[in-house]
C-alpha cells in the first residue's frame, strides 16, 4: 500500500512539473515585442523608410531592431516592403573617396517611383553617330546608388536632377557620358542585389 501511496505522489509530481514547464513554454511565446518593419522595398544604401510593428518573435527577438530605437545609418542589404528589418541590416558607410554626381536625366528614361537609396545601372547613349547609324547604348556605371532624386523639379529641357553616388575615379567618366549623350537609368530590382 505505501508503494503505491509513493508512486501516486510521484506521477502527481511529475503532472504538476509538465503543466508547469508547458505554462512557462506557452508563455514565453506569446510575450511580444514591437520592432521595425519596412515600409517599402528598400536597397543596399538607403535611408531605411519603416513602421513600427507588435509581434511574437520569442527568442528571436534579439535579432531585429526594436521600435524604441533610432533608424540610424544606411543599408548594408536589401529589405523588401513588409519584412521587419535586422539588427544587422544597418550599418552601411558610403564609398570611401567618393563622388556625387548630378546628371540630367529625362523622366521618361529613368524608373517611375526613382528615389533616394534606390540601385541603378547608368546607360549613356551617343547624341551623334556618323552615317545616320543608331546609336547603341553603353553601360558607364553598374549598381550606383542614388543619392538624391529631384523627380518633382523638372529642369528647363524638361529634364530631371539625379544625384549618384561614383568612386572618384570614375566621376570624370560619368560627365563625360552625361555631355556627350542621353542618360537612362536602369532600376536593379531588389531581389538583383546582393544580400550580405
Amino acid at each position: 500500500m505505501r508503494w503505491r501511496d509513493l508512486r501516486l505522489w510521484v506521477g502527481l509530481a511529475i503532472m504538476v512539473l509538465a503543466m508547469f514547464a508547458g505554462a512557462f513554454i506557452l508563455s514565453r511565446g506569446e510575450q511580444t515585442t514591437t520592432v521595425w518593419r519596412a515600409s517599402t522595398d528598400l536597397s543596399i544604401g538607403s535611408v531605411p523608410v519603416a513602421t513600427p510593428v507588435t509581434v511574437a518573435l520569442g527568442e528571436a527577438q534579439d535579432q531585429y531592431l526594436p521600435a524604441n530605437e533610432p533608424l540610424t545609418g544606411r543599408l548594408r542589404w536589401p529589405v523588401a516592403a513588409g519584412d521587419l528589418i535586422p539588427r544587422g541590416a544597418l550599418g552601411y558607410s558610403s564609398l570611401l573617396n567618393a563622388r556625387m554626381v548630378t546628371l540630367p536625366v529625362d523622366p521618361l528614361h529613368a524608373p517611375v517611383n526613382l528615389a533616394t537609396g534606390d540601385i541603378v545601372d547608368i546607360w549613356s547613349t551617343p547624341a551623334e553617330v556618323a552615317g545616320g547609324i543608331t546609336a547603341k547604348p553603353v553601360l558607364v556605371f553598374s549598381r550606383v546608388t542614388v543619392a538624391e532624386a529631384a523627380i518633382d523639379s523638372v529642369g528647363i529641357g524638361g529634364e530631371i536632377a539625379v544625384v549618384v553616388e561614383v568612386p572618384a575615379d570614375g566621376a570624370a567618366q560619368l560627365v563625360a557620358a552625361a555631355r556627350s549623350g542621353l542618360i537612362d537609368l536602369v532600376a536593379v530590382p531588389i531581389t538583383s542585389q546582393p544580400t550580405s
